[in-house]
């Protein structure tokens, strides 16, 4: 692991230089806002901007070792099984993921919650405190000497706003938010009348947030693992392939080897060798592996990969389509110049992933590989996959929303590190109407319990994607 993140700080530096060298000789490079052909002007206004590239090297250092230092903690992370301390050394995934997902017991739930979050996010509130400031250093420091017109950053903000080449994006994301509002609070409520006869009125009021433990995730931002205990027609649900899956007898690769004939099918490129070498498809028996599902393109133009570890279920069946939408993507632009090997925008990427997804995970195409067996026309049927998509795609929405609300008002200064934890409950009740299910204070710091935030990605290129695919 040490091994690990002194490669990932080399390779960060030695990237960091060849952007930083590029933005010296465009600062000082002369009538660069002049340029009369607009796709070289596009790639100048790019390259331009080079986020904490721009920093010194003692302070990129710094900033680079702040991240690594609370990934390090994140992804070193366990608990103990509750009534257990023999039991230790739970992970994230697939332990306590799993758990979250199958367990119906309060208070395991509850602890493995709180210990979550004690053992990751609370061990690193300073170290977020002092990458916030080195942050929004950097993004002013892209505003020195001649810049083409229409960029100046005065925080970390308003950089990450900067690819989305909208005046408004804010206002955009609140007003699609309030048309998708009234369909979340429906859900909602049924969700709570269903967890109250479930769980019983003692523990779930009819007006209070829901307890956020109980939602079948560790960050309640999707509550499809409560499929089972709110579905609207009990018994109603051939659409989950998992058994058929299982019953016939697929691998983690052979749930890719089906996402590459679906590509193929599109006319695309079937993908090489080297793909299927150099990518990870399940957990190694060998080492401890971040597992977070991610697609690689190493920018030689030849070399992709993917590193996840999938089961075989028709969740992962679903990702390993969405992952290999990424590959497909990066394969169309890898002939691109540098600066335009990338997705149109920072959603971009996301919203193929996702329109994929969806694609994937119709009835009919189902059928078609053999998943299910006869065609259902029921209303309880569609009813039920219909349900079953909004507790992945709607619920999302407000908690990515919130997440990078809070990020944004911590990034403006509006919120300081006393208020960090306070603000990110206030804004989770008011966007998602959930609740800790323990006494939170400022000694916790639950934003970092979540990947993005300590590895300081952008959460907004997850919401764009889901908007349009929910709201179209």
């Amino acid at each position: 692991t040490i091994q690990f993140y002194l490669f990932q700080l080399n390779a960060q530096q030695i990237y960091s230089v060849f952007q930083h060298s590029i933005w010296e000789y465009l600062n000082n490079a002369a009538n660069i806002n002049n340029i009369p052909d607009p796709m070289t002007y596009r790639q100048v206004r790019y390259y331009s901007v080079i986020g904490p590239a721009a920093l010194p090297p003692e302070q990129l250092d710094r900033y680079n070792r702040l991240i690594n230092d609370m990934l390090a903690i994140y992804n070193s992370a366990s608990t103990c099984a509750l009534n257990e301390p023999f039991r230790c050394g739970l992970r994230l995934q697939p332990d306590i993921t799993e758990f979250m997902a199958k367990s119906r017991n309060w208070e395991e739930l509850q602890h493995l919650w709180t210990e979550w979050r004690r053992n990751s996010g609370q061990k690193m509130k300073d170290a977020y405190e002092q990458m916030v400031k080195i942050s929004n250093n950097a993004a002013r420091l892209n505003n020195n000497r001649q810049k083409p017109s229409g960029i100046y950053f005065t925080d970390t903000a308003e950089y990450w706003s900067f690819p989305f080449e909208s005046p408004a994006l804010n206002v955009d994301l609140d007003d699609t938010w309030e048309e998708v509002k009234p369909l979340y609070e429906l859900l909602h409520a049924y969700v709570r009348r269903k967890l109250r006869e479930y769980y019983g009125p003692e523990r779930i009021s009819r007006q209070a947030p829901l307890p956020a433990h109980i939602l079948g995730n560790m960050w309640a931002q999707s509550w499809g693992n409560i499929f089972d205990i709110t579905q609207p027609y009990p018994g109603q649900t051939f659409l989950d392939v998992t058994p058929e899956i299982i019953r016939q007898g697929y691998s983690p690769i052979d749930m890719f080897r089906l996402a590459e004939d679906f590509f193929v099918s599109l006319n695309m490129s079937a993908l090489p060798l080297d793909f299927w070498q150099g990518s990870i498809f399940e957990e190694p028996l060998d080492r401890a592996v971040l597992c977070q599902p991610s697609a690689w393109d190493f920018c030689n133009r030849r070399d992709f990969r993917i590193k996840m570890c999938a089961n075989p279920n028709m969740k992962d069946l679903i990702t390993a389509h969405h992952e290999m939408a990424h590959i497909h993507y990066f394969m169309q632009y890898k002939n691109q110049p540098k600066v335009f090997r990338d997705g149109a925008n920072p959603a971009f990427h996301e919203a193929i992933g996702e329109a994929i997804g969806l694609s994937v995970g119709t009835p009919r195409h189902l059928q078609a590989l053999g998943l299910v067996q006869a065609s259902v026309e029921d209303t309880a049927v569609d009813i039920n996959f219909l349900f079953s998509m909004a507790l992945e795609k709607v619920v999302f929405l407000p908690f990515a929303l919130m997440m990078d609300k809070w990020r944004y008002d911590v990034y403006k200064g509006e919120i300081l590190k006393d208020q960090y934890n306070c603000h990110w409950w206030r804004l989770s009740e008011q966007y998602q109407g959930i609740k800790p299910p323990v006494l939170r204070s400022e000694i916790d710091f639950d934003p970092g319990a979540k990947y993005h935030i300590p590895a300081n990605i952008p959460y907004i290129r997850y919401v764009l994607p889901f908007f349009l695919c929910s709201v179209k």
